[in-house]
């Protein structure tokens, strides 16, 4: 038996949509590449060049903003799949939706939403959250709506990559089922599992109830198998992610000038070591002397960082292959589906999270830590933060105590969320007169049943996470001049 890298892509067999698309692949076509397609033309790509990565759009036209950090992990990660003989295609596709669900404000805004959206929150007084535990929650669904008690194993928290997955798989209303359901943009199982891996699918801080990503299980699992539809792309994308963050950590970190290019320049030739070149030795000592950073001193100090991070681990992924392949020909397993179906269970050596990774010596140095803890600590990055959270409780605030505030969009997709009669699906429901749906609505908020309140936070939570910067700060000022 010749295992070759081949056998390390995704069987097609394994690929599937959740809903039966009935339009026929062109041969030059792949599923994922339709994956691909599909996401660049979604609303959600456009809006990520309105989105913070670190500094808030528009304070600096050279700043990251999502989109173009979406453009560096696609790039990065399209290159390690091919060096590793790995579908570029499936790569790309997780690359460009993998952030499709940040909040305006970065992470800052990611967080505030997530204690929004928690039992016990003590941020938006009067919703069914706050300072509620879950027993309560759980006690007022068993009197007022028991029929929907299923809806708490996913009504908690935020998360920016369960919310991408929530987003093409729902929110994004492209595509139509059998019975004229909105399905999302219905994309193949590996590119959704890929999206929410790239990031823990837990929230931190030890919260013990469910999230939402149980939501979407059964769309990302292996076709016909209970397995998950992991691939070794999703586990490049993760780390692709990780390598475009600390560049342009390193980027701002100098164009902020919170840390000298002597103590740079240390840092990199600490954390990176013996994976460096003679020549890239000799450039960060040639940095060293600059008393005043330029664009090529910028393009150098990134191009050494990138460069070698992801040489390091295409090096490092390559040797962990042949150990695969070793093992796999001494266990005869020539099936490709066994192989991604029974991973855990075969008993290999490395973990198949631990197949795409870095060296010892890289995963071992501080290069992240230090660089991230100057930009994050800054007085601007603060201040930005404490902005973008203090205007998306306010906006959560006045949308959670006078909903009609909402634009229609929310407003249809929560009527049909509670099964309203005349707004069984959103095609329906946009045929009705707008007028009607809000008196419709206005009557729903008179006397709303704990089901109800919980899917009015999560619109609203939807809506939020939506926005881009300057359109919330906007809402910000519409709604309290």
């Amino acid at each position: 038996m010749n295992i070759s890298q081949e056998f390390f892509n995704v069987p097609k067999s394994l690929i599937s949509r959740h809903y039966t698309d009935s339009n026929v692949l062109p041969e030059y076509r792949s599923e994922f590449m339709r994956d691909r397609d599909r996401l660049m033309y979604a609303t959600a790509f456009r809006r990520l060049a309105g989105k913070t990565q670190i500094y808030t759009v528009g304070s600096d036209d050279h700043r990251k903003n999502r989109l173009t950090h979406t453009l560096e992990v696609s790039q990065i990660a399209r290159t390690i799949a091919a060096a590793l003989g790995l579908n570029t295609d499936l790569a790309e596709a997780i690359s460009l939706a993998h952030d499709f669900g940040h909040t305006p404000f970065g992470h800052a805004g990611e967080q505030m939403l997530h204690e929004i959206m928690i039992p016990n929150a003590t941020v938006v007084k009067n919703s069914p959250f706050y300072r509620t535990n879950l027993k309560t929650l759980k006690d007022t669904f068993g009197r007022e709506s028991p029929e929907k008690i299923d809806y708490l194993d996913y009504a908690f928290g935020f998360k920016h990559n369960l919310q991408s997955v929530r987003v093409t798989a729902l929110l994004e209303d492209s595509y139509r089922g059998g019975s004229d359901e909105n399905i999302g943009l219905n994309l193949t199982n590996y590119t959704l599992y890929g999206m929410m891996l790239h990031s823990n699918a837990f929230y931190k801080h030890g919260d013990k109830y469910p999230n939402f990503h149980h939501f979407f299980d059964e769309q990302m699992k292996a076709n016909g198998a209970p397995a998950p539809a992991w691939s070794f792309e999703a586990y490049i994308v993760k780390w692709a992610d990780d390598i475009a963050q600390w560049h342009h950590d390193l980027e701002d970190a100098i164009r902020d000038g919170a840390l000298p290019l002597s103590r740079i320049c240390d840092t990199i030739k600490e954390s990176l070591g013996e994976k460096l070149s003679s020549d890239d030795e000799q450039v960060l000592d040639d940095i060293k002397k600059i008393t005043k950073m330029d664009r090529k001193c910028l393009a150098d100090l990134s191009h050494i960082v990138v460069n070698t991070l992801v040489n390091d681990i295409i090096e490092t992924s390559k040797s962990n292959f042949n150990v695969l392949i070793v093992e796999i020909e001494t266990k005869n397993i020539d099936n490709p589906e066994t192989f991604f179906n029974e991973y855990e269970k075969l008993g290999f050596s490395l973990n198949k999270e631990n197949v795409i990774s870095f060296s010892e010596k890289i995963k071992s140095q501080n290069f992240k830590d230090v660089i991230r803890a100057s930009i994050h600590h800054s007085r601007n990055v603060v201040r930005m933060n404490e902005k973008g959270c203090y205007i998306i409780r306010k906006l959560f605030e006045a949308y959670y105590a006078h909903p009609q505030q909402l634009p229609d969009g929310p407003i249809l997709h929560i009527l049909v969320d509670i099964e309203l009669d005349n707004y069984e699906t959103i095609d329906k429901a946009k045929k009705a007169a707008i007028g009607d749906a809000r008196i419709a609505f206005e009557n729903v908020l008179k006397n709303p049943n704990i089901y109800t309140k919980c899917i009015l936070m999560r619109r609203i939570c939807d809506h939020i996470a939506s926005m881009t910067d300057k359109y919330a700060v906007e809402e910000y000022n519409n709604l309290y001049g």
